[in-house]
């Protein structure tokens, strides 16, 4: 048994799920002469070697990458390898913030954005009622989805509003019900009219940001708005976090 599940066996530690979900479609490996994939890359690896430093993440925030494209899958952080969702129990997926070494990713095929919300929704349930079932206290997952284009179905044909409903109205469920806290990221010619069906009140368009500076909303958010008693109060958190970092840079750029 790891140290990890020690940890869980004895029960006194809270636990922050998190999932990111990373749009690795062909959008992402451009502009050819430095893609968006190489930044995602050397941001996140250097994120996560940051984090090892933080002993408050350390012992609260686990971790689950899920990455996709033409396919949907999930970083089993054990085997250190991409794999596919179905058949993994959640938790070999969840892994503690400090022990994810993120795999090199790399961008192709389509943007099946829809599928690998259903596939985090359903690993966040399914993690939350476990941690739940083990009598550790848990607050409730927050989902994260970073994408610079538009969904698409299986043969790579564009979704409409239409085609979302269901999911959407699924994570509003998910929402109401307290199981989870859902934030889209837009980045670089996200489709924002499809990400707001998806998340109406959710949806931020962070074209300024680095991957860097992204990353580091997504984990200071999860770990401190985790425990906020509506999801819209999250929201408004969030945006508002971001809002501040955004006039930040600014401030930073005019006066060097």
């Amino acid at each position: 048994m790891s140290t990890y599940e020690m940890g869980l066996a004895d029960g006194c530690e809270e636990r922050q799920p998190v999932v990111i979900l990373l749009d690795t479609s062909a959008s992402m490996g451009r502009p050819a002469e430095s893609p968006r994939i190489d930044e995602l890359n050397d941001a996140l690896a250097r994120w996560f070697d940051e984090v090892r430093s933080l002993s408050r993440l350390r012992s609260r925030v686990e971790v689950a990458l899920i990455t996709f494209d033409s396919r949907v899958r999930a970083y089993d952080a054990r085997a250190e390898s991409l794999v596919p969702v179905e058949g993994v129990a959640s938790d070999r997926l969840f892994a503690p913030v400090d022990e994810v070494r993120p795999p090199r990713l790399t961008a192709s095929g389509v943007t099946r954005l829809t599928e690998a919300v259903e596939t985090a929704l359903t690993l966040a349930r399914e993690r939350y009622r476990a941690l739940q079932g083990q009598r550790v206290q848990v607050r409730r997952p927050f989902l994260w989805v970073l994408t610079d284009g538009a969904p698409s179905d299986a043969e790579g044909q564009p979704q409409d509003a239409a085609a979302l409903a269901g999911t959407a109205r699924r994570l509003r469920q998910g929402e109401e019900q307290g199981e989870c806290i859902f934030q889209a990221v837009g980045v670089r010619g996200a489709d924002l009219p499809l990400l707001h069906v998806l998340a109406p009140k959710s949806t931020l368009m962070l074209d300024s940001y680095d991957f860097g500076q992204i990353l580091d909303l997504v984990f200071q958010s999860s770990d401190q708005l985790g425990a906020v008693q509506h999801a819209d109060d999250a929201h408004r958190q969030v945006a508002e976090r971001a809002a501040r970092q955004k006039r930040m840079d600014e401030l930073e750029r005019k006066f060097r």
